[in-house]
């Protein structure tokens, strides 16, 4: 069996910074990603949108592993942001296929060992490790021994096959997920496509037809390099962990996304000639199970935008983007339009402390989840996971000093 010092589950925003990070301290270090490439959400949902870089002033409140990734982007002379006008919002524009390049050459640059194509199927250990791993893959199922994990699979599913503590809200009250559609063939000399236009035209379509559509309004973002339309309109309320009906929620999104491509055809000028390039691959979970840490990030954390100059192990700016139901989205600001602080407590797990959680997984609250969930934030705790973890495998503990200086010395903003 390999043996490492940290093994990395998932690898998406995370998952990437994590295994990076924790390999830039001498680890050695394993990257599991179940899919063909790397990326998470935002090539396997095309989400071509990290946000979280920047607080609501403009000003940049993640670095580290993040900034590598951004100045790949900016290597390639596609490095864009968009400031969005209804929210005030800062992102950064994607193109779904460089974003597979970038992050192939920012981990093939590294020491990190990568498998792709490769699920975790079982996780064996007490709480303190070492932990046994099985990976399945097309070759059949191995084994791997890790001194220390890092759970950046967003649905928790190491720290479920490890029984590790866990929070999780009723399925009603979960974020609602959202296929996103990518649409070509739409005039450049056409409006702005503003929430409004988009609510008017889809609005206007369920009027006329009689479609029963749960959201009417969305956002529309035009891509860089061949400048294709991003579309987040079809949203479901979905029990992610339950294959059948997750399996529902696939199919039904995809029915839905040919009625927003109709509305739009009829109900917005050059949109006459739109055609569907493609959905998702996958729906786009925003919530399953959270994590459980030492330390809980709230919801008064964001408003207030708090700091924990002895605890920090990252920024998080942006704003509590709250999906309550299909077609409902509220937002809370963080204080000042500025940023608040992370704790070191929140990517250590609760229950047991040879595991560590980071994007999605990062403890917080369900209010204030919304904003901890984001791809941008996702590389600042998942780098400050990872080299934690480096450090726990060098028998160090819970040694926040030691963790901050090291992030400090990566770059990363605290």
């Amino acid at each position: 069996m390999e043996t490492y010092d940290v093994v990395v589950v998932g690898g998406g925003a995370a998952g990437i910074a994590a295994a990076i990070g924790a390999s830039r301290i001498g680890a050695r270090t394993l990257l599991v990603e179940r899919h063909g490439f790397l990326g998470g959400a935002a090539t396997a949902s095309s989400v071509l949108t990290h946000c979280g870089f920047f607080d609501q002033s403009r000003n940049q409140v993640v670095r580290g592993i993040g900034q590598d990734i951004l100045d790949r982007l900016a290597a390639k002379d596609l490095y864009r942001t968009h400031t969005m006008a209804s929210t005030g919002n800062t992102i950064v524009l994607l193109d779904l296929e460089t974003m597979k390049q970038v992050y192939d050459e920012a981990i093939g640059d590294s020491d990190v060992d990568l498998l792709l194509h490769t699920t975790l199927a079982g996780a064996h250990g007490g709480p303190e490790g070492p932990f046994e791993l099985d990976l399945l893959h097309r070759g059949g199922t191995e084994r791997v021994v890790a001194k220390v994990v890092v759970d950046c699979s967003g649905d928790g599913m190491l720290a479920a096959q490890l029984g590790a503590a866990t929070d999780i809200s009723e399925v009603p009250l979960r974020q609602a997920a959202t296929l996103v559609m990518r649409v070509g063939g739409v005039s450049h000399d056409g409006p702005e496509i503003t929430p409004t236009l988009l609510e008017e035209a889809v609005g206007a379509y369920v009027a006329r037809t009689g479609v029963a559509i749960d959201r009417t309004h969305g956002i529309a973002v035009r891509t860089p390099v061949v400048g294709d339309v991003m579309l987040l309109l079809a949203d479901q309320v979905v029990d992610v962990l339950d294959p059948r009906d997750l399996t529902r929620a696939e199919v039904e999104a995809r029915a839905e996304t040919w009625h927003y491509l109709r509305a739009l055809r009829e109900g917005v000028p050059g949109w006459q000639d739109a055609y569907l390039l493609s959905t998702g691959p996958q729906i786009g979970i925003r919530e399953a199970r959270r994590g459980s840490g030492l330390a809980t990030v709230t919801a008064d954390d964001v408003r207030t935008g708090v700091r924990y100059p002895d605890q920090v192990i990252g920024r998080g700016g942006w704003p509590m983007e709250i999906h309550v139901e299909p077609g409902v989205t509220r937002y809370e600001r963080v204080a000042d339009r500025g940023h608040y602080d992370i704790r070191y407590g929140a990517i250590a797990s609760s229950s047991h402390p040879g595991l560590y959680l980071g994007g999605r997984l990062t403890a917080a609250d369900p209010d204030a989840f919304a904003s901890v969930r984001v791809m941008g934030t996702s590389f600042a705790t998942g780098h400050a996971a990872g080299v934690a973890a480096a450090g726990t495998a060098e028998g160090r503990g819970l040694d926040v000093a030691w963790a901050q200086a090291r992030l400090i010395e990566q770059g990363a903003l605290l």
